[in-house]
Formats: C-alpha cells, sequence, structure tokens
C-alpha cells in the first residue's frame, strides 16, 4: 500500500513554488495554489531591478512569455522563455520561466533541463532549484531532489510548497519519519484542500503504524478527489482494511506494520 500511495503521489501531485519565489515566474497555475492575484502577478513579473541588468528586447521575450504562462499558454511560454534566455544568456530567470512552462506541460526531462540550465547560470535564483526539485521528484530521482532543495534558503523551506517537495523527496527515499514531519509541516499552512497532501500525510502515517490518522488523511483525499481519484476502488478497499485494523487495535492492542502489507 506504501508503495502505491507513492505511485500515485508522482501522478497527481503539482507545482508547488514559494509565494516569494512565485511572484517572478508569473504563471497562473502558481499563483492560485499561493493565493495571489492576477494583478499581483504582473506587477511582479519581472525580478527587482531586471531592466537595468537586461536587455530590452530579452526583457520584452520575457514578459510575454510571463504573460503566456499566466494565461495558461504553456508551450508558447516557454518558447518565449527561451528565446529571451538565449538572447541574454546569463538571464536564469528566463530558464526557470521556461522549465516551470515545461512543467505545466508535464514534460519533465525538459523541465529539468531547463531549470538545472538556469540554477547554473545564477546559483542563488531559488527559484530554479524550486523547480529543479520538482521535475526531479516526478522523474523518481528524489535523491537529486533533495539535493536541490537543499540549495533554498531556511526562510523559503518554511513555505509549505517547499516543505511538500521535501516530503515527496523523503517518502520516495522510504524515510517515512522524515516525510511525515515535512508533511507535517506543510499541512500548517497549505490549502485544506491541496488533496494530494494528505494522500502524502496518509502514506508517511501508514509507514510508521499511525494508521487512525492515516485512515483520516485517505478518506479526506477521496472525499477531496471524488469519483475521479486515481485507483479509487483500490484506495476506498484499503480505507475499510485500515479502519478495521484501527477497530481491532482499540481491543486487543496489535500493531499494523504498513511496509510490511
Amino acid at each position: 500500500m506504501y508503495k502505491i500511495i507513492i505511485g500515485l503521489m508522482v501522478v497527481l501531485s503539482c507545482l508547488c513554488i514559494p509565494p516569494a519565489l512565485a511572484k517572478n515566474t508569473n504563471s497562473g497555475a502558481i499563483a492560485q495554489t499561493t493565493g495571489q492575484s492576477a494583478a499581483d502577478n504582473r506587477d511582479n513579473a519581472h525580478p527587482m531591478g531586471a531592466e537595468a541588468a537586461v536587455p530590452p528586447k530579452t526583457m520584452q521575450w520575457y514578459l510575454q512569455a510571463a504573460r503566456e504562462l499566466h494565461e495558461g499558454q504553456a508551450v508558447s511560454a516557454e518558447k518565449h522563455a527561451l528565446r529571451a534566455m538565449h538572447l541574454g544568456p546569463k538571464f536564469a530567470d528566463a530558464g526557470a520561466l521556461a522549465a516551470t512552462a515545461a512543467l505545466q506541460q508535464q514534460q519533465y526531462e525538459r523541465a529539468h533541463q531547463e531549470a538545472a540550465d538556469a540554477a547554473r547560470i545564477d546559483p542563488a535564483d531559488e527559484k530554479a532549484w524550486v523547480i529543479l526539485a520538482t521535475a526531479d521528484n516526478h522523474l523518481g530521482e528524489y535523491v537529486d531532489a533533495a539535493t536541490a532543495l537543499g540549495h533554498v534558503r531556511q526562510q523559503d523551506q518554511a513555505t509549505w510548497q517547499v516543505a511538500y517537495q521535501w516530503a515527496r523527496a523523503e517518502a520516495g527515499q522510504d524515510h517515512a519519519q522524515s516525510a511525515l514531519e515535512w508533511s507535517n509541516r506543510a499541512a500548517l499552512t497549505a490549502p485544506p484542500t491541496f488533496a494530494p497532501l494528505h494522500l502524502l500525510r496518509a502514506s508517511a502515517l501508514l509507514a510508521v503504524n499511525q494508521y487512525a490518522l492515516a485512515a483520516d488523511e485517505l478518506e479526506t483525499y477521496l472525499q477531496l478527489m471524488g469519483a475521479n481519484a486515481p485507483e479509487r476502488a483500490l484506495l476506498e478497499q484499503e480505507l475499510l482494511r485500515v479502519r478495521a485494523l484501527v477497530k481491532s487495535a482499540s481491543t486487543d492492542g496489535t500493531q499494523y506494520n504498513a511496509l510490511a502489507n
């Protein structure tokens, strides 16, 4: 069951970037997860002081790409962000924006490469590291994802989006306790309707034998996803089994090893 949930997390997880970093990408999907308005994103479509350092034509393509990404036009956004990066090869934000657009297209290998390029250009560009970690989590490269997240400043690691990616990376390495700790951090401020986090917490809780809480998280996930929940029948069956184990444990004190079941 633990491995099944980990696999579903890869299918369900979405791009999550800290609010302070998302302002420079102007992505509509990112804005939705961080609670930013479209106007807020337009006001922050370029990094502070970027006009003075980036040629006007480069900035023009970058801003066009940012607008397109905000409007859901990920293909053209990636194309124009890469054009901006070609014209301004030291403009790491353009590479990070291209990688964000690739993620929205579920082109994870490409997102990895574009984010890695941006991080090499500017190792201080934290957007690039978070996007790289997100791509690596999708690709199942969990050790690499954790390494990328290690480049994020401590204050930004406290955001629920980064904590969620950390939890995914730890869960993928079978570090159940660490995955639970990071998912607990994410749960403090994440929107309660963010279904993938509930599935992740259910997985981590099962792995550390806290199956009463795991059942609650799994039930919440199924309620949020409704009829569209992947592997719904299998998860409903597992929920019934774990609920039965909770009831049994309350009377005979038996322990349930999630990793062995």
